[in-house]
């Protein structure tokens, strides 16, 4: 017995059915939350009382401790350009935070003062309570220093024999006397 089969044709058209199922369900769920969402911030704004505000002086007390360069293997340090030992001014500094004063700390520290030197500083003043503690640094220069664009490249020969250095690698990172 045979059998005749069609060929398979093409289709022309494309079956929207399941299209249409998807963006009526999308549709619907965003019509059902679009009223619940949100729009817009909760502020509490100030009232405006009779005449014009006043303003209030900042009260902060700012204190600099100067740590300069060790001379003969010793190290000094200055508050507020006066002579004193690290343990007065930890000693001052939690008096004036016990007060109730606000107290800022601004640390000054020589490129050459030891790393482990500027972290007993930083410690002391943590310790008095200072919350408020700033490192005011030398702003970088963005043009290459005069020295290094007049030296001549090394050939390759030197550059073999020495190992290269960078002036960043040279220099230490500093924090404005």
């Amino acid at each position: 017995m045979i059998r005749h089969r069609r060929p398979l044709k093409p289709l022309n058209e494309i079956n929207l059915t399941s299209l249409l199922d998807v963006a009526f369900v999308l549709l619907i769920a965003f019509m059902l939350v679009a009223p619940s969402i949100h729009y817009g911030i909760d502020l509490a704004l100030p009232t405006l009382s009779e005449g014009a505000p006043q303003l209030t002086q900042d009260q902060t007390k700012l204190y600099t401790i100067m740590v300069p360069k060790p001379v003969d293997g010793r190290q000094d340090f200055f508050m507020n350009d006066t002579p004193s030992e690290l343990t007065d001014i930890e000693s001052r500094l939690t008096m004036q935070a016990k007060s109730g004063s606000k107290v800022a700390v601004e640390i000054r520290a020589d490129r050459d003062v030891s790393y482990d030197t500027f972290i007993q500083v930083v410690a002391a003043v943590r310790r008095s309570g200072v919350q408020a503690v700033g490192l005011p640094v030398e702003p970088l220069s963005v043009a290459p220093p005069a020295a290094a664009a007049t030296q001549p490249t090394p050939s390759a020969t030197e550059s073999a024999d020495k190992p290269a250095s960078t002036p960043a690698a040279s220099t230490p990172a500093t924090i404005a006397p």
